[in-house]
């Protein structure tokens, strides 16, 4: 079983944390971050930020579901999709085709793969995926003496 939550398992671990600090307020104050920000975060107003989310110990993975694959196809991690873009550009006869074939803009697909900037949406769903946000509690190792 895998220790990534979804989103809805992240906020029940952020709620516990929050009713363990004594409140929204003494947590936001022990974390070093606006209480607005918890409240936000908490109700689903606003994405946290990467900031944020090592404020409270943990990380976010992007993770990539095939589109015809079911709630239960296996998810990529974020290598595993470049390699499958990659394929697929390969397989169109190279980025032109590819772009040309998906009428996505040649630019904001090689920003993605000179790793200029994430997959945008169009992308992702031309090539049969879905973005799905996946949470990690950080682990803080003890050092022994």
């Amino acid at each position: 079983m895998s220790d990534l939550l979804d989103p809805f398992q992240f906020l029940s671990e952020l709620n516990k944390d929050i009713a363990a600090a004594g409140g929204q307020s003494r947590y936001a104050e022990q974390r070093g971050v606006s209480h607005t920000t918890v409240s936000h975060v908490r109700h689903s107003r606003r994405d946290p930020s990467k900031e944020f989310l090592a404020a409270i110990g943990f990380d976010r993975f992007p993770r990539y579901r095939p589109l015809r694959g079911g709630i239960h196809a296996p998810l990529l991690t974020s290598m595993q999709f470049f390699t499958e873009v990659n394929n697929q550009i390969r397989q169109a006869g190279g980025l032109t085709s590819f772009c040309a074939r998906h009428r996505l803009p040649i630019g904001s697909v090689s920003n993605y793969l000179n790793d200029n900037r994430r997959a945008s949406d169009a992308l992702v769903q031309a090539v049969g995926y879905a973005r799905l946000t996946r949470f990690r509690r950080r682990v803080v190792g003890s050092v022994s003496a």
